[in-house]
């Protein structure tokens, strides 16, 4: 399949178009600077023209007045798409992380997607006061939290945009029982989640932790399917985001996806045990302020 059409490619081209654009230049401007046609670029800018070279990634960002971090950048994305692997890595930035800006890209492209998180809530499907809280838990600066938190809500409007993809989201029971903030943030979190599920293109599905060891699928991973294009799958780790694309990689992910749909909760029952433990945080947080309030009588 070479580069042409590949994931990779397709990345490669937006960004390469999004700093066309920013300097207001049209194709048939920015064609006689390179000695390309518009028809050229356009096949660039969208992943069918096959492998660009890395020299041709510089041409085009000079003559867009990119700064030279930026093209240093490009040549990597690059030098990925040509080797074509069937995965890449990419690093994690110090504002938006590389891999999630890669993700975005991906996942506002699919048709649908199905998710996998063992231990917390999936950050599609999680309230300001929940990422908040966990990104506290970091050593992060205080003005990188709050940017990291508003780009995660930024990015749940994906799920209601006109003609949104279908999202089903594989959680493990244990992710709903770990206590993120306090009581009252994952009462508001699960009560979040139980309106998620009510849409009709979003299904949430928990995987019982009744369930034991046949429960045990690994890490957390993102399966994304297009209407155009082969499915890729993503995987987010410490130091960076993972994309597979090469067709037996992907093919495993499609195994455990058939696997934790045969084992989880179907819709219905995954939104009454999510209901259900709504209720029991916010009871726990009732017990907690009547607790704090007699030891304050006490003091």
């Amino acid at each position: 399949m070479g580069a042409r059409n590949r994931a990779g490619a397709r990345e490669l081209g937006d960004l390469l178009r999004s700093y066309r654009e920013a300097t207001g230049l049209t194709l048939r401007e920015l064609g006689p600077k390179l000695g390309f046609s518009a028809a050229c670029l356009h096949r660039l800018e969208t992943g069918y023209r096959g492998t660009t070279t890395e020299t041709e990634v510089v041409h085009y960002m000079a003559a867009c007045g990119a700064h030279y971090e930026d093209v240093q950048r490009l040549i990597k994305a690059c030098k990925d798409t040509n080797d074509d692997r069937g995965y890449w890595l990419c690093p994690h930035g110090e504002w938006m992380l590389d891999s999630l800006r890669s993700l975005i890209f991906h996942e506002s492209q699919a048709s649908h997607s199905v998710s996998y998180e063992p231990e917390s809530i999936p950050g599609l499907l999680q309230t300001e006061p929940y990422a908040r809280a966990l990104f506290l838990g970091t050593d992060m600066p205080a003005d990188r939290l709050e940017a990291q938190v508003q780009a995660r809500m930024e990015r749940q409007r994906i799920l209601f945009r006109n003609n949104p993809a279908k999202f089903t989201f594989f959680i493990h029971e244990r992710a709903l029982r770990m206590e993120v903030g306090d009581y009252r943030i994952m009462a508001e979190q699960l009560l979040a989640m139980v309106f998620f599920a009510d849409q009709s293109n979003i299904s949430i599905r928990v995987v019982p932790a009744a369930a034991r060891d046949r429960a045990l699928f690994g890490g957390a991973f993102r399966l994304l399917g297009f209407a155009k294009y082969p499915a890729i799958a993503y995987m987010d780790g410490p130091v960076g985001g993972l994309f597979l694309e090469d067709t037996e990689y992907v093919a495993g992910y499609r195994s455990l996806n058939r696997r934790l749909a045969a084992l989880a909760l179907d819709a219905g029952e995954s939104r009454a045990l999510l209901a259900t433990l709504a209720d029991e945080y916010d009871r726990s947080e009732g017990s907690w302020d009547d607790t704090w309030q007699v030891a304050k009588e006490h003091l």
